[in-house]
């Protein structure tokens, strides 16, 4: 399927319920996902194409809120950590804190998203500040990322 803004979505071989798009952002080739859940597919597309409309502004928001949820539980517990040398032993390594804007220029968009008509997920990397846990950004609310939460898992 060619769309205007998501360009190739992909639905697989058997035309299954799901899509796939990739996007060019920043530096990156981005994958969207299109999981339409219980909605028609067609309205999870149209959802998709506004994040993608939007992108750079919801990035932003997305990197304000992982700032205001994450920063201080990496400065206070994740910053310190020990490390396993080749011999064995162990190295306390302790990291400065990171002030905002350092903590948020860390984190760059890797992947999105979008599931029925109202839920979006950016996930981000986070050169490596969660020692390989995924970070992620939900919103319920479509692109109204004004309550969206950032958690880190796996």
């Amino acid at each position: 399927m060619l769309h205007d803004v998501l360009g190739v979505i992909d639905r697989g071989e058997t035309d299954s319920r799901d899509g796939v798009a990739t996007i060019r952002y920043e530096s990156r080739e981005i994958k969207i996902q299109i999981i339409p859940d219980d909605q028609p597919f067609e309205r999870s597309v149209e959802l998709a194409a506004e994040v993608v409309a939007r992108l750079a502004e919801l990035d932003k928001t997305a990197k304000r809120a992982i700032v205001a949820d994450l920063r201080d539980v990496y400065n206070d517990s994740w910053r310190e950590y020990e490390r396993v040398e080749e011999d064995g032993s162990r190295k306390l390594v302790s990291n400065p804190e990171l002030s905002k804007n350092e903590f948020e220029a860390k984190f760059s968009l890797n992947g999105i998203d979008v599931i029925g008509s109202d839920i979006v997920d950016f996930f981000y990397d986070d050169c490596g500040l969660f020692s390989g846990h995924h970070v992620v950004v939900n919103s319920l609310n479509g692109t109204d990322f004004s309550d969206a939460r950032a958690e880190f898992f796996g």
